[in-house]
């Protein structure tokens, strides 16, 4: 039977020589991905066996860790941080975090430095977030964030159509027949044609008056936008938080 020592370490060999990762996050998990296959190798052993097999495992995973670690001591150079301390500190912590979990499974004479180096690079990180600008940021992030500032419910006058000329006209020339003789009475036809046009076209045009509903906008830098709804349940009040996309108003 082969011995499971030597073909976790030749699978070790293999592995190493073919990953191609270049950050901690991404080596640390395929190291742990590469224990749990080792873990899965043991179970085919008989159970005589699996003890040692895993303790095997449990030892490559440390020097793959310790391996690691030699190759990023004093090399690695700091993580570019993009923006300032608000919105970087989460990110910070992170990767401080993500080395202590690797400092954890190094050798103990080790482990000291290990937390030392982690330790400064998170000090490093938080001073060049604390000297990075904030309000260029902010604005960049969200430029077209702004506050609704009023509502306004506004009234547009109808117009009339011909058709309602035509039908005011009509009542008017029937009403100037009833007035004078002769000419006197054309004149008057005329002059009620003239005026019921008016009329008709003035009453058929407050029937088609019609509401709109402007919703203003006071954006982060300053500006005023406006946007104009034919709804009245447009959903938006003074004093909401709102963006604007393809020229459409949303809440944020």
């Amino acid at each position: 039977m082969c011995n499971p020592k030597l073909m976790l370490i030749l699978a070790s060999l293999f592995i190493v020589s073919t990953a191609q990762a270049s950050d901690l996050k991404t080596e640390s998990a395929q190291i742990n991905a590469n224990y749990k296959s080792d873990l899965k190798v043991c179970m085919e052993f008989e159970k005589s066996e699996q003890a040692d097999c895993k303790k095997d495992a449990a030892t490559q995973r440390q020097a793959g860790f310790q391996a690691l670690w030699n190759k990023r001591q004093g090399n690695e150079a700091l993580p570019v941080y993009q923006g300032d301390l608000a919105s970087q500190k989460k990110q910070i912590e992170a990767d401080y975090q993500l080395m202590l979990s690797m400092c954890k499974e190094l050798d103990k004479a080790t482990q000291p430095t290990c937390k030392t180096e982690a330790t400064n690079r998170k000090k490093a990180s938080l001073k060049t977030a604390m000297n990075a600008p904030a309000s260029s940021d902010k604005k960049a992030i969200c430029a077209t964030c702004g506050v609704v500032t009023q509502v306004l419910e506004v009234e547009k006058p109808g117009e009339g159509t011909w058709m309602g000329k035509i039908g005011g006209a009509a009542v008017g020339v029937g009403l100037g027949s009833l007035i004078g003789k002769g000419k006197g009475k054309t004149a008057a036809m005329v002059v009620g044609g003239l005026g019921g046009a008016y009329a008709g076209n003035k009453v058929e045009g407050a029937m088609n008056d019609k509401k709109y509903y402007e919703v203003s906008v006071k954006l982060d830098d300053g500006s005023t936008q406006t946007v104009t709804f034919d709804n009245p349940n447009h959903g938006y009040k003074q004093g909401d938080k709102v963006k604007l996309e393809n020229k459409q108003l949303v809440k944020r």
